[in-house]
């Protein structure tokens, strides 16, 4: 979304009006304070408007199911994807048992019988001439990474309840959940880092059924309530974000920090950027108002 945000206005803890961005096509008037405040979590104001630029309507949609016997062929397929020179809106990762959970969950019959494992890919181009050539494209990536079908999603209707199975994902699994966490590693990695979850999981006798934006890098690892019952959610937890930071990556890449990431920001080997933080929430909330103890470690950690 902050890529569409052009201007801000914010109230900021010192009660002043603040406009940041606009109807400009470009800005490179000092450092990028509109970033900065969306990325802030109301850490540092409080949005009152916002300008967005839009888009028009792609002229072409469609929806792919690609289907895999290995979940590692699935995920290992994303890399190859991307280098393909496609350019999907939306690129998805998920796993067999998980989405017919979720098609239970809300009575939608999921439309793939083949598979243990599905990556979903939204394409939008200028015509159905472009749309199936980017999917002839990625079919062929697919077909070399041992896929074991492609299903071609054509009609509004169906797109429609596969993206409604997506978005009943998290809520099938919510009652069920220790945590959530929302890693995220550069794409080439993300393969290496859905194999390390699944060593934790057998390493502590558990499921840890994952999911996630995968041309972004970004799982979402359900940590289940068993762990929290024998007392060990936290320590997953920890190991599965050192393993995330040792192949450079983050703990979180859009959920943001909040009141539970925080306690585990000293894994992060980087301590200045704290600092740097801290400098910038002290310049603009002196008085430490807005979201104490959210959003940033302990001051000094």
């Amino acid at each position: 979304m902050r890529n569409y945000v052009k201007g801000l206005e914010v109230v900021i803890p010192t009660g002043e009006i603040m406009s940041f961005g606009g109807k400009l096509l470009k800005n490179n008037q000092g450092f990028d304070l509109l970033q900065l405040m969306v990325n802030s979590s109301g850490l540092l104001g409080i949005i009152t408007k916002v300008v967005f630029r839009l888009y028009p309507k792609p002229e072409a949609m469609i929806t792919l199911i690609i289907s895999y016997d290995s979940r590692y062929d699935a995920i290992n397929s994303v890399p190859k994807i991307l280098r393909s020179g496609t350019m999907p809106l939306a690129l998805e990762y998920f796993e067999r048992d998980v989405i017919k959970e979720a098609s239970q969950r809300v009575g939608i019959g999921w439309p793939v019988e083949k598979g243990a494992a599905y990556l979903m890919i939204i394409l939008t181009g200028s015509s159905e001439n472009d749309l199936y050539a980017q999917a002839e494209k990625i079919a062929k990536v697919c077909e070399d990474s041992r896929c074991t079908d492609v299903l071609v999603a054509e009609k509004p209707e169906q797109q429609s309840e596969i993206m409604k199975l997506r978005s009943a994902l998290f809520p099938s699994f919510k009652e069920r959940m220790g945590d959530t966490l929302d890693i995220t590693v550069p794409p080439a990695s993300i393969g290496v880092l859905l194999e390390k979850v699944d060593e934790i999981a057998r390493k502590y006798k558990t499921v840890i059924p994952t999911y996630g934006h995968a041309a972004d890098g970004n799982l979402h690892a359900h940590v289940m309530k068993d762990l929290s019952e024998r007392g060990l959610l936290n320590q997953v937890k920890r190991e599965i974000y050192t393993e995330t930071l040792k192949l450079g990556g983050i703990l979180t890449g859009e959920h943001g920090i909040g009141q539970i990431r925080n306690k585990d920001l000293d894994l992060i080997p980087d301590k200045k950027q704290w600092e740097l933080m801290w400098g910038i929430k002290e310049l603009f909330d002196p008085n430490n108002i807005l979201n104490p103890g959210v959003g940033l470690p302990p001051r000094g950690l």
